[in-house]
């Protein structure tokens, strides 16, 4: 039973994450395959025709196979353009279905199976693996063409003679199995290929993310300001904002990691990071520059205001660490640049960076703040 559930669907996977995955990738897969087998079944639809014509066949042979040949051909430029997996199996179930209702009513119509509406009836069935369904959606496509098949040609009695209905059975069971046998290797390797690409994808994305973040804070490091700064003030340009670049400094540090140890100065850098990102938004950052140094990334809108209720907070005694009497004050040094300005980072973090010594030197636990005097864009 746990082999059959992992073979019924090709999207369903145990982890959530692995099948939202597996969904975007399979719907990929599932158009390509149905492309495929629509481009296959044209060229095998209008071969018949042109055999049915060489071999000086009834004209019915030869419309029925060139109409199946443009709908199959259809099915190939729609599959395309669809992006729900559902209506693409659905598609292709419609296709092997009217291409088999019509060989069946060929046969009622002249009487008889020629040996080339049987070997017709084998390639529906040896088609359905192109489709990278599950075992699901690959019985049914099966269901679909056996039960159109057998219901036809047992609809009237005495209509064909016993060896072509047995013949007919024999070679659409082979045929069924031999597919589903094909499908269901299919699905095992190709869900052994997703989980091992998704697992992939996932550690690269967490090992990015590391060379990025800080490990001790999650704040974003100097590797990530150097690469995104350019982009992220370019996103509030865009939007009409200017940026604003603070630079927060945890006053007498040093003093506090020699009194009470650093264990307890990395809980003060923890909480003043997870201060900084309470009050910030999903679009503005929080870099540690090093040691117990800070740089928000954040829209000019009310900056002075933000960086002033940000640095009442980290005094706040309602968070105060257990082994610490008084949270240490902050200092913060501010730099803001119009929207539109050409300034690069360099530039806006000197600015700020002059304006935290100021802050410093007019007695620690305030807010500093210079605006970039650069060309406008």
């Amino acid at each position: 039973m746990k082999a059959l559930r992992a073979i019924w669907s090709s999207t369903d996977f145990a982890a959530s994450e692995l099948t939202r995955y597996a969904g975007e990738v399979m719907c990929r897969e599932a158009r390509k395959g149905i492309f495929v087998l629509g481009v296959l079944t044209t060229l095998l639809m209008l071969g018949f025709a042109v055999l049915y014509y060489a071999l000086g066949m009834r004209s019915g042979y030869q419309y029925t196979f060139a109409i199946l040949g443009l709908l199959a051909l259809h099915v190939a430029i729609s599959a395309r353009s669809l992006r729900d997996i559902k209506v693409l199996y659905v598609l292709a179930m419609v296709l092997l279905a009217l291409s088999g209702l019509a060989c069946a009513l060929l046969a009622h119509r002249y009487g008889g199976f020629t040996a080339t509406l049987f070997s017709t009836v084998v390639l529906l069935f040896m088609v359905v693996p192109l489709v990278p369904w599950g075992l699901r959606e690959a019985l049914a496509a099966v269901a679909i063409v056996y039960v159109i098949f057998t219901g036809s040609s047992l609809s009237v009695g005495g209509r064909f003679p016993p060896e072509a209905l047995w013949t007919l059975q024999f070679l659409m069971l082979s045929a069924a199995v031999i597919s589903l046998c094909l499908v269901c290797y299919a699905i095992v390797v190709r869900k052994e290929h997703l989980e091992a690409r998704f697992n992939l994808t996932a550690a690269n994305e967490k090992l990015a993310r590391v060379s990025v973040q800080d490990s001790l804070t999650g704040a974003w490091n100097r590797r990530f300001l150097e690469e995104h700064f350019d982009q992220i003030i370019a996103r509030y340009a865009a939007a009409g904002n200017g940026c604003a670049l603070g630079i927060i400094d945890v006053d007498r540090f040093k003093q506090l990691n020699d009194t009470y140890g650093h264990s307890v100065g990395d809980q003060v850098l923890q909480r003043t990071v997870g201060t900084l990102s309470a009050v910030l938004s999903e679009d503005e950052y929080v870099v540690r520059l090093g040691g117990d140094e800070f740089l928000v990334i954040m829209k000019d809108a009310a900056a002075r205001e933000r960086l002033d209720q940000i640095r009442q907070r980290l005094g706040d005694r309602a968070g105060l660490l257990p082994a610490v009497p008084a949270m240490p004050s902050v200092s913060i040094g501010l730099a803001r640049a119009a929207a539109g300005s050409r300034v690069s980072l360099s530039e806006l973090y000197l600015l700020a960076d002059k304006s935290l010594y100021a802050a410093k030197a007019r007695g620690r636990g305030l807010v500093c703040e210079a605006v970039a005097q650069a060309e406008a864009a």
